[in-house]
């Protein structure tokens, strides 16, 4: 069949493999001058600068068996097993997240009675009828101390969102199946067994600019090529399917109608990441980052030590940090110019590490349309979207079924015509 795809993301690209492979005519459009979205790597200053995603985890073979076929595998570098150490910020500190059950008890990530309440979640109230709000959901099974932090800042770092509008079964679809299998997230935790696989975290020795980069060899991709209408079916010239895999915004200026009105209720609040290398030594710990939950007075989302989680990040003798503002509760943040930007984030990581030099490399990065919010009803918001398209078409990306690039692979390859 010959089918077009509308945006060269990697949901695009790799829809576009997928169906090639499959013996399809497949023609890749792009408005852009490059391939990959948000996903793009770039050396500045001799560090690795990340604009989209840090990596995958190795828990979705979809994503590592495209990684195969496009012969990436000796690209693959995997994370720093010893770097274990996350935080969360609470009461003006630095709080150490347990990386073991056993360790819970003894962390001071919540009050000591509120690691208590964590421990009676098997006890905790049914579910209501309908759907749940992570934060509700979070609070009724493990106490509102834990929905607070611990939650809040788990949501944070996946969806820059705000847990009181986010859908458990839409945004954490497997929280809800383990109360619905086990009744328990305890339950289910002790019912999986601590002895399996660990994930890890991965990218590519150029970034994860060498996946889209990779998966666009091969293709028939227009760059530069903005769509302004759908292509219609026909027996002849015309297109058998169209894919739009562009943010639901977009999306919606692409279809118009019932459909549009319908797509423009999916939110992708901006988000702005922050790019900055200090020269060592550095007073902060070889950790993984730290995540901020709403309500501890800072305006940051969070921080990755990148040169930490990956080697060769950053040139010898430096360090290399992510930072991340904006989303859901903070949207102003792209009405700030870089220098205020800068400010802000240098005062706040002051706050946090005590310290902040000079950076020795600094770069601020903007997304105007940044993560999908799955937010109340979005389950069936998605099937009135689906069922005000016409039959040709298809609606895939991170705004519909999985933010994550693994949930934007696994459902790439999951599609035939």
């Amino acid at each position: 069949m010959k089918i077009a795809i509308i945006g060269a993301g990697v949901s695009g690209l790799a829809a576009a493999h997928h169906l090639q492979h499959q013996g399809h005519a497949v023609t890749v459009f792009e408005g852009r001058d490059r391939v990959g979205g948000n996903i793009r790597s770039e050396w500045i200053d001799g560090c690795l600068v990340e604009w989209g995603p840090n990596g995958f985890l190795d828990n979705e073979p979809a994503t590592l068996e495209l990684v195969r076929e496009i012969g990436l595998e000796e690209r693959l570098v995997q994370s720093r097993q010893q770097v274990a150490r996350r935080y969360v910020w609470r009461a003006g500190r630095l709080r150490l997240l347990p990386s073991k059950p056993q360790a819970f008890l003894t962390s001071d990530c919540l009050p000591f009675w509120q690691r208590l309440r964590v421990l009676a979640e098997p006890w905790a109230a049914a579910p209501p009828q309908g759907d749940e709000s992570v934060y509700d959901f979070a609070r009724r099974r493990l106490g509102r101390g834990a929905a607070d932090i611990l939650v809040d800042a788990f949501a944070t770092g996946i969806y820059a969102g705000d847990v009181r509008r986010l859908s458990v079964a839409s945004a954490f679809p497997k929280l809800a199946a383990m109360q619905a299998e086990h009744g328990s997230l305890l339950r289910a935790a002790k019912a999986g067994g601590g002895g399996g696989h660990r994930s890890m975290l991965h990218s590519f020795s150029g970034g994860m600019q060498d996946l889209v980069d990779s998966l666009a060899k091969g293709l028939d991709v227009r760059l530069g090529q903005p769509v302004q209408t759908l292509p219609e079916p026909t027996q002849s010239e015309g297109y058998d399917h169209v894919i739009v895999t562009t943010p639901a915004p977009k999306a919606a200026d692409l279809l118009g109608g019932e459909a549009a009105r319908l797509l423009r209720r999916i939110p992708c609040p901006p988000v702005v990441v922050v790019a900055l290398a200090f020269n060592d030594p550095m007073p902060v710990d070889d950790a993984f980052g730290f995540l901020v939950p709403r309500g501890q007075g800072l305006r940051l989302l969070g921080t990755l030590y990148s040169s930490s989680i990956f080697a060769h990040r950053a040139p010898a003798g430096q360090r290399l940090f992510r930072v991340l503002l904006g989303g859901r509760h903070d949207p102003e943040i792209l009405e700030l110019s870089d220098d205020k930007i800068l400010t802000l984030v240098g005062r706040e990581l002051r706050q946090v590490w005590g310290v902040f030099p000079d950076p020795v490399m600094h770069h601020v990065i903007r997304h105007p349309l940044g993560i999908a919010q799955y937010e109340i009803g979005h389950r069936s918001l998605l099937q009135e979207i689906e069922a005000a398209c016409p039959d040709h078409l298809r609606l895939a990306g991170s705004s519909f079924r999985g933010v994550a690039l693994n949930a934007c692979v696994a459902e790439a390859r999951s599609w035939s015509p």
